[in-house]
């Protein structure tokens, strides 16, 4: 190997003694291993020569003046050359390393040093490597060639003692240290930085091969089994059930995993991380296969699975996939989850939402919500931020249910928006409303640990109108009917969640209607109740079913009237210009997608936005709609859809949620421009995962 130098004091070469400790690097040529003393041959000579003449002149008796100068030069050459030494010796050694005794190294690199390993300078140019190094990088040092450290690892960071880097197959481990060289005909010195890499492969690959045989769990669970078995005939049953265990039970084989059916329609699997990566690759394919079982005359069969993984030990794993089965049905079902510590990963869930024995469930929570607002000494109601009709249709019917039972009860509003002002305005000229509206301030000051908060019309602790009262409240229950998001309100005490609802206003009524002859709806209080079921359905064409009519029956009787409900709608002429102008401005994206930009001078242009964007699903071709407004420094955004396009999906993109047919999303601190941006590669996004 060619040598390099650095001035006089540091050279490198074949033969280089290098001795390396944390301050300072020192290069002394090692000139076969010869102590200090006698790396310097003519002063040997000479003084071994003035020895020789002294002793001779003594032993043959002339001791004149002559014999004796030399004697006394000689003692002088001996005395001052032994003391040089010795104090070289404690300059290089003492008073340099004096101030690093606790990481002093010294470290001896022969030719055949088995890592490989180089010396680069401040600029990343390799000024000294082994053969080793060479091979590595199939790059050969010769005399005078510079070969740059930012060509053969460009994301390199000198100054990190310590990083992982991937050459060609192989990972390394470089250990890195500054040293500093002295430059004798520079009169000043240089940082080099000396690299030894530790080869690592076979570490990463053991490390890859075990993560990949962990073993991860799963449950599973027969979305709409119940219902499924009511509308089949009883002698197809035994052939629809056998069908399902066949397809799951192949799914096991397939995977290498064990499948265990414990009830009539869940199921335990336990399969290897190496497997999950290929089934995710398929992007779940047992859900079409599940979907497509076909025995007689029925509503397709859908299966949730939840799968959970932990990384130190099963009972970790078990409580992750009973978390994520739960988050499952929460959005509707027909779909996987994947719950690997705060991280959440989404397949499936195109299908709409299935109903569960809606009516007993609503029994069960109205007598557990009976019971809890029976222990409280009052009940604070509120919902999300910028409420709208269904929200504020359903603070209105806990205020029923308290009332009768003579508790007080206070609705929590952050504003009362254009949406929901005529509304507001009719219950407090109630007295029974007089003081039941508060501030997020003056619900703050009130609340006590034994208080009841309701939260109704959403289910993340970040939307809600006051998020202190969460905090400050030992008691809390959710009553909503959007899909679920990972950040839920985790600690409430009762949670009546059903994504397959058209409103949180119809699950109130479901309950008020249980309570029978204790609940009396005054006409007002029915048309907040019908209000909100009538904003959510679109006038009953979304997301309506058997129990949605019936709910609206049960208010009509209890004297709401529908003339009075649409009242409430009414926009004024600049809302109605603004609406028109945002449909009239639409532009046709993706060729079935419209976006548009609503007007910010409406009164209230997010709800206006939300009627943009209902109206745009009119034109012919369009399958998905998108409109924005901008309210202060944050963006809204209304999606809509007739189910062809996952507006859901989209939107949880960018932080929001919703529906699969109607969706929203809020954008703090940004432009339209960048709004519509980030809708775009959210858009994008989603197309490409659904042509995988």
């Amino acid at each position: 190997m060619e040598s390099f130098s650095f001035g006089r004091t540091a050279s490198f070469g074949k033969q280089g003694l290098v001795l390396f400790h944390w301050g300072d690097l020192h290069l002394i040529e090692n000139q076969k291993n010869k102590p200090y003393f006698l790396q310097k041959k003519w002063r040997v000579t000479v003084g071994v020569l003035g020895a020789a003449f002294s002793i001779f002149f003594y032993a043959v008796g002339q001791k004149t003046y002559i014999s004796m100068l030399l004697c006394a030069l000689t003692l002088c050459w001996f005395s001052f050359w032994i003391g040089n030494a010795f104090y070289v010796s404690k300059k290089e050694g003492t008073s340099e390393y004096a101030s690093f005794k606790t990481d002093i190294q010294q470290l001896i690199l022969p030719s055949d040093f088995p890592f490989a390993y180089a010396v680069v300078n401040q600029q990343k140019k390799v000024l000294f490597c082994n053969t080793l190094f060479e091979a590595l990088f199939e790059e050969k040092i010769y005399k005078n060639t510079v070969i740059s450290l930012q060509k053969l690892l460009p994301d390199y960071i000198m100054e990190q003692k310590k990083q992982s880097v991937a050459i060609s197959e192989r990972t390394f481990d470089v250990y890195s240290s500054k040293y500093v060289v002295e430059e004798e005909n520079k009169n000043g010195s240089t940082n080099v930085f000396s690299l030894y890499f530790v080869e690592t492969t076979a570490y990463q690959n053991l490390q890859s091969a075990l993560k990949q045989q962990q073993t991860v769990a799963a449950l599973l669970l027969l979305d709409n089994y119940e219902e499924v078995v009511d509308a089949l005939e009883e002698s197809l049953l035994p052939a629809l059930t056998a069908n399902i265990d066949k397809t799951l039970n192949t799914l096991a084989a397939q995977t290498k995993g064990i499948m265990k059916k414990f009830e009539k329609d869940r199921y335990l699997f336990l399969f290897s991380q190496k497997q999950l990566e290929l089934l995710k690759e398929k992007k779940f394919e047992i859900l079409n296969q599940i979907r497509e079982i076909s025995v007689g005359e029925h509503i397709p069969v859908t299966i949730s699975m939840g799968i959970g993984i932990g990384r130190d030990d099963l009972e970790t794993a078990m409580k992750n996939a009973k978390a994520a089965v739960d988050l499952a049905l929460g959005r509707g079902g027909d779909q996987v989850l994947i719950k690997d510590g705060e991280k959440y990963l989404f397949y499936g869930g195109k299908s709409g939402e299935v109903s569960h024995n809606a009516r007993i469930r609503a029994r069960v929570k109205a007598d557990a919500l009976w019971e809890l607002m029976g222990e409280a000494n009052e009940i604070f109601v509120m919902g999300h931020k910028k409420a709208d009709l269904d929200c504020t249709g359903a603070c209105v019917g806990i205020h029923v249910i308290a009332k009768a039972m003579g508790k007080n009860c206070y609705i929590v509003l952050d504003e009362v928006s254009a949406g929901i002002k005529r509304l507001h305005e009719r219950l407090t000229e109630k007295k029974e409303y007089i003081g039941s509206f508060m501030t997020q301030q003056e619900a703050a000051a009130k609340v006590s640990e034994k208080s009841l908060v309701v939260v109704v019309d959403t289910h993340r602790k970040t939307m809600t109108a006051c998020p202190m009262l969460l905090q400050a409240a030992k008691k809390i229950v959710v009553f909503d009917h959007h899909r679920k998001s990972t950040d839920f309100i985790d600690n409430a005490v009762l949670i009546y969640h059903e994504p397959y609802a058209s409103s949180t206003c119809e699950l109130i009524t479901e309950m008020i209607q249980y309570f029978g002859e204790k609940i009396k709806l005054k006409p007002v209080e029915a048309d907040a109740l019908l209000a909100g079921i009538t904003v959510d359905t679109k006038n009953f064409c979304v997301k309506t079913g058997a129990i949605t009519f019936e709910a609206a029956a049960f208010l009509r009787r209890h004297g709401a009237d529908s003339v009075r409900v649409r009242l409430l709608f009414q926009n004024d002429m600049a809302s109605y210009q603004a609406k028109a102008a945002a449909v009239k401005d639409a532009q046709i994206i993706y060729e079935n997608m419209a976006f548009s930009v609503c007007p910010s001078s409406a009164e209230n242009s997010i709800l206006t936005a939300a009627m943009a964007a209902d109206d745009l699903l009119n034109i012919v071709g369009i399958k998905a709609s998108f409109v924005c407004c901008l309210l202060e420094d944050t963006v809204y955004i209304s999606a809509r859809s007739f189910g062809e396009v996952n507006v859901q999906v989209i939107m949880e993109k960018l932080g929001g949620g919703g529906h699969m047919t109607v969706s929203g999303a809020q954008l703090t601190r940004c432009s339209i421009k960048e709004a519509e941006q980030k809708l775009k590669q959210a858009i994008e996004g989603y197309l490409k995962e659904e042509t995988k």
